[in-house]
């Protein structure tokens, strides 16, 4: 069984500016809420909606903005105010003096790397240092080439969205080649 089945857990939002980690509610947990309690309180505290078993026209559609701007929200820094990157449930933040593991999490974050899982698989590998962190990214661009490759040796006709996949890799190489040029790395 899942870990996050049984119990609401929060997501982590990260200051990659501020070096910190803040949690928040997940935009499903707050709609379950909402649909547990019965009533929508607005930012101010005031009471927005009332949830019953039958909807007007008019609840319904406020309901659904209500939900549109829940999933659609951005947390921002309480310190700076920059928008914040949702790193997920999984995800432990370095200390605050540790720059070096700020910065590998804030590439792996650009890479497409997020720590959301059900909780039975944990996190995976993190880097710890820069040579660590150069060999992991040489390790992922090798991959996805190797990927590339048998995208490009399958006929049309065994794959009909092969473009597409193509694509999708050409996209993930370029990412990955960005970050180890950005650490100034080098590519092997």
């Amino acid at each position: 069984m899942c870990r996050y089945a049984r119990k609401t857990y929060k997501s982590h939002y990260v200051c990659f500016k501020c070096r910190k980690s803040f949690k928040q509610p997940d935009a499903y947990d707050i709609i379950q809420r909402i649909e547990k309690e019965k009533v929508y309180h607005g930012p101010n505290g005031k009471t927005v909606l009332k949830i019953g078993h039958v909807f007007t026209k008019a609840e319904t559609k406020e309901l659904q903005k209500i939900i549109s701007d829940i999933e659609n929200r951005t947390i921002k820094c309480p310190e700076c105010s920059n928008v914040m990157a949702d790193l997920g449930k999984d995800f432990k933040a370095p200390k605050k003096t540790a720059v070096k593991e700020w910065k590998i999490i804030e590439s792996l974050f650009k890479t497409g790397k997020c720590f959301h899982s059900c909780g039975c698989d944990g996190i995976g590998y993190i880097p710890k240092s820069p040579n660590d962190y150069e060999t992991y990214l040489n390790e992922i661009l090798k991959t996805y080439q190797e990927y590339l490759a048998a995208c490009q040796n399958i006929s049309t006709e065994e794959c009909s969205n092969k473009s597409e996949e193509v694509n999708y890799w050409s996209g993930k190489i370029q990412v990955i080649k960005a970050e180890i040029i950005d650490n100034k790395f080098e590519i092997r």
